[in-house]
């Protein structure tokens, strides 16, 4: 304990000193090296200019980084809107492919095709309408379904 405190204020004394010169040598090499004393008679003194740190900020700073960042937090929750109307979308989608194959399957079974009137009555499609609407059906399962 008697030792640490010399060796504390000798640390202190010291430190000040060794920041303020700062020289920068270029070798044989032509690798940089920075030390607190010349190393050759090349070695540069640079000049280092530092402030203070401002302790209102730097605490403002490190409350930013405890507290999160609100930007961050919003930008999650956008992600999980996006992840939500995807989901959602793909739903849609996947429906959308179960009617169109359910259609394929009864266009392709039935010999005959109607349309129901609005008076609830039926008009038989021609064997052109037909073919039409086979294709139709044919290409919305190729529209809505993946495989």
């Amino acid at each position: 304990m008697r030792f640490l405190l010399p060796a504390l204020l000798a640390a202190m004394l010291v430190t000040p000193a060794l920041a303020n010169e700062v020289y920068r040598t270029v070798d044989e090499r032509g690798v940089v090296h920075y030390s607190d004393r010349p190393l050759s008679d090349r070695s540069q003194l640079v000049k280092v200019e530092s402030k203070a740190t401002d302790p209102a900020r730097a605490a403002a700073e490190s409350r930013a980084l405890l507290e999160g960042d609100p930007q961050r937090e919003q930008r999650g929750m956008e992600r999980q809107a996006m992840a939500a109307a995807q989901a959602e979308q793909a739903d849609i989608r996947a429906e959308a492919c179960r009617q169109a194959r359910a259609a394929v399957e009864t266009y392709e079974r039935s010999p005959r095709l109607y349309e129901t009137l609005p008076e609830g009555g039926r008009r038989y499609l021609s064997e052109e309408e037909m073919i039409t609407a086979r294709a139709q059906a044919r290409q919305a399962v190729l529209d809505y379904c993946d495989d």
